[in-house]
């Protein structure tokens, strides 16, 4: 059964006998129209309930709206998945306005990112910025409040900076993907064994995915977790010296980045045993490592999505008025086998 038919400047037109142009102008507010004219198309507009179209009143006007994106470089590959969700909330609204650049932030250094963020907001090119934080601490929490105190809206995605004035976050729930990992992971090893989380920082984001494993070990009592090993990505030695340490390792969770060069560790240098791997996204490399077994699953998390939603919801909230409803859009977490890979690349 089909609802009620959406009124049109077209229907109020027909009822006062008046031009479309005409009633156009005055729902528009673009003046040229007679002060007992307007009242008579407003009053009828009231009466019929009509709702206003946003799109055609932007495309009227001509809104111009400025997004920034600011994200590190690393990891290439999950943001090369990012991206092409933020480009698509430009097409879907750039015709209404709207203009997005992105800014990459060099590697991990968090005292660079910082002074390209208060360059950035600075510039006054910007009347919003979709950030990913390198880490959620004082200095940054600091930074998007002085900007939104400014006049520039700030949201965060994929990582997050929760005691900061950001107008919402969007990404994974850290916490829930620490729980999900350990789950997996447990019951792949037999519900028995030793487990190894593996990270490479003591960032927010890597605490909340720590505090959800162990959240979940409670559940797995004949399952040990040890202490757990940072890994520096950008250099392969530090993962010398793991092979004895692996020996009584059952299960391992790369909590990082790190989960195609740690496959790679594993495929080259422990050969004379099974250990349950799992971590985080997908890239051609790790594809490849979960077609050979080397990799057990990885925990994808909508990338695609993080990019959109944010650009978007800064968008609708901003330019079309739209209340933020929710401080945190949590974007779906996906379990990912050598089975539904090609679905995901």
């Amino acid at each position: 059964m089909n609802g009620p038919s959406k009124v049109t400047a077209k229907d109020i037109a027909r009822e006062l006998g008046l031009s479309i142009a005409t009633v156009d102008r005055a729902l528009n507010n673009r003046g040229n129209v007679k002060e007992d004219t307007y009242r008579r198309i407003m009053e009828k507009a009231k009466e019929l309930n009509y709702v206003p179209n946003k799109s055609a009143s932007l495309l009227s006007r001509k809104t111009e709206f400025s997004v920034v994106c600011i994200f590190p470089e690393y990891p290439q590959h999950f943001w090369e998945q990012v991206e092409p969700g933020i480009w698509s909330a430009y097409d879907d609204l750039r015709d209404y306005g709207l203009h997005v650049d992105i800014i990459r932030t060099p590697r991990i250094e968090f005292e660079q990112q910082i002074e390209i963020i208060k360059k950035t907001i600075d510039s006054g090119k910007y009347q919003a910025l979709a950030l990913a934080p390198n880490d959620a601490n004082d200095v940054v929490d600091a930074v998007i409040d002085r900007a939104m105190e400014k006049g520039v809206s700030i949201c965060t995605f994929n990582t997050d900076s929760p005691l900061s004035g950001r107008m919402f976050y969007v990404g994974s729930d850290y916490r829930d993907a620490g729980r999900l990992a350990a789950d997996l992971l447990c019951k792949w090893i037999g519900e028995s064994g030793n487990v190894l989380v593996v990270t490479e920082t003591t960032s927010f984001q890597m605490q909340q995915k720590i505090t959800g494993f162990r959240e979940v070990l409670l559940d797995y009592p004949d399952v040990n977790m040890l202490s757990p090993l940072k890994a520096n990505y950008y250099e392969s030695e530090s993962y010398a010296g793991l092979l004895g340490d692996l020996e009584g390792v059952d299960g391992i969770y790369v909590a990082s980045a790190t989960l195609p060069s740690f496959a790679k560790y594993l495929d080259e240098n422990v050969r004379d045993k099974r250990i349950v791997l799992i971590g985080h996204d997908l890239n051609q490399d790790s594809y490849e490592y979960l077609q050979r077994g080397v990799i057990t699953a990885t925990i994808c998390q909508d990338p695609f999505m993080q990019g959109y939603m944010a650009v978007k919801t800064l968008f609708n909230h901003c330019v079309l008025g739209e209340p933020i409803k929710r401080k945190e859009h949590f974007t779906k977490l996906e379990i990912v086998t050598k089975e539904n890979a090609k679905y995901y690349l």
